[in-house]
This record gives structure tokens, C-alpha cells and sequence, in this order.
């Protein structure tokens, strides 16, 4: 499918937008929703019943975290120096470890939430496109609710990958971590209309997230304190108040038949 998903640079809430999000993965395998919460759980199980083995080309591995020479300030390039086998680790961990999602070329970045001040404060900001089928019943959820069920099976689990290296949430110089999911919209289109992404973006304080790894607040906690920025492509819609369900697929699914590459360990 040639045409791509509407997204505007003027409406990102990051420095440098990433390159165009693909709805296709190199890695394609059928997976099936696991256990999930009440009513959102049965509408994703639906809607994440994925897209079949469409094989097409995706960026490198090392391009999908952005350059050095795209840092317009020390700060941000010293942090991409110091933590660069940390984002290596990141990528690949999520490349090999998690069906059904992508990182696309320079998603994974130390970048400049717009939002926030002093003007440089830098998160570690990981964007990821999530995969699904169309389904009806996801689909009449309204945004909150999508993005309620998002948030539950992702944020948690991305952070976790985020924040291995401990150094990260000690350091003073990384003000915290921002996690962006995208998903197409489903609606009614019609032919020749480009797709549409809805969007939310999660933004972590450093000490908000050292709490949560640490067993000091809850998941639930979290999901109350921390800023979350919706997008209906390029519309934003302001902030959102998420419902936390307990989801663990990402951590207990595993893909028949899936053979890891030598040397590869998932956790």
C-alpha cells in the first residue's frame, strides 16, 4: 500500500519527527490477543488480530536512532554519546522481542518535549507504530478508551526496556522519558483517502519514573500523574485521563514457531 499515514511536523511533541510509519513488518507472524481487561480487552482483542505476511523493506536497524549530527544542542548529542549502547540495546530488544510493533527510522532519540521548560530538558522519546486489523467494535470505543487500553499493554513494558541501565534514572541531565504509540484510525474511508494515525504521547518525569521502577507508586499512580497528549492525525486534542487495566501479553505471549537469532536472549 502506497499511500501514508497523515501526520504533520507542526503538531509532534518532539523536536524532530520521525520518518513515515509503515503498517508492514519484515518480521510478519499471526498473533492472537491474550488475556485482557472487560470490554476494551474483547474490542482489542479484535482489533490486534494482525496483519498477515506482507514482506516489505524497513530501515536498518541502527537508522531507526536518530544521528548525532541531528542534535541542535551539546546536551542532547552528549546524552546520545553516553547512553548509545543503551539505545542499541533498546532498538534491537524491541526489534526481536515484540511482535506486531515498529520502530521507525529515527524514533528512538533524546529529544525536546515542546511542552515543557527549561527550553533543553531532554527525555529519552521511543515512538512505535502499533499493527492491527480493522475491527468494529474498537473502532465505536471512544479515544480515551483506545488509548486507555494502548497505555496498559505498552507504557509499562516500554519503560522497562527504557530504563535498563540504571545510570538513566539517576542521571540529572535526562529530565525523563517519553513513549509515543501510533495506530491507524479505523474508519469509514473511502478510495484514494490517505490513512490516519491516532496518536498518544506519554511524558514521565525522571523521578516519577525511578518511583514506579522501584516498586514506590503503582502502575495505576502513574497513569494519573503523567502527561498524555492525544492526536487524531494531525488534529491534537489535548490532554487525556487513561483508565489502567492489568494486560500482560507483553510479557507472557509467545509466537509459535518464532525462532530467535542465535545469540538473541528475549526476557
Amino acid at each position: 500500500m502506497s499511500a501514508k499515514p497523515s501526520k504533520g511536523a507542526s503538531t509532534a511533541p518532539f523536536e524532530h519527527p520521525p520518518g513515515s510509519l509503515r503498517r508492514q513488518s519484515r518480521r510478519s507472524k499471526r498473533w492472537f490477543l491474550g488475556r485482557a481487561p472487560s470490554r476494551v480487552a474483547a474490542a482489542l482483542g479484535l482489533a490486534l488480530l494482525l496483519l498477515g505476511a506482507r514482506a516489505q523493506a524497513e530501515a536498518p536497524l541502527d537508522e531507526k536512532i536518530l544521528p548525532l549530527d541531528q542534535y541542535t544542542t551539546a546536551k542532547g548529542r552528549a546524552l546520545a554519546t553516553k547512553y548509545a549502547p543503551d539505545l542499541k540495546t533498546l532498538n534491537a530488544g524491541i526489534y526481536h522481542c515484540m511482535p506486531w510493533v515498529e520502530v521507525d527510522k529515527h524514533s528512538i532519540s533524546f529529544q525536546r518535549p515542546r511542552h515543557l521548560l527549561p527550553a533543553d530538558s531532554r527525555y529519552l522519546s521511543l515512538r512505535i507504530f502499533i499493527e492491527q486489523d480493522p475491527s468494529p467494535v474498537f473502532a465505536r470505543l471512544p479515544l480515551q478508551d483506545r488509548a486507555s487500553a494502548m497505555y496498559s499493554r505498552y507504557v509499562g513494558p516500554l519503560l522497562r526496556r527504557m530504563t535498563k541501565n540504571p545510570a538513566m534514572t539517576a542521571d540529572p541531565d535526562l529530565e525523563g522519558f517519553t513513549i509515543i504509540l501510533d495506530w491507524l484510525k479505523q474508519s469509514a474511508a473511502t478510495k484514494g483517502d490517505r490513512p490516519v494515525h491516532e496518536t498518544i504521547a506519554v511524558f514521565i518525569d525522571r523521578a516519577t519514573a525511578a518511583d514506579f521502577l522501584a516498586g514506590r507508586v503503582t502502575a495505576r499512580e502513574m497513569a494519573g500523574g503523567v502527561k498524555i497528549l492525544g492526536w487524531d492525525g494531525d488534529t491534537a486534542v489535548g490532554a487525556l485521563r487513561v483508565t489502567l487495566y492489568k494486560d500482560d501479553f507483553v510479557a507472557t505471549y509467545k509466537v509459535k514457531n518464532y525462532q530467535l537469532e542465535p545469540g538473541v536472549i528475549c526476557p
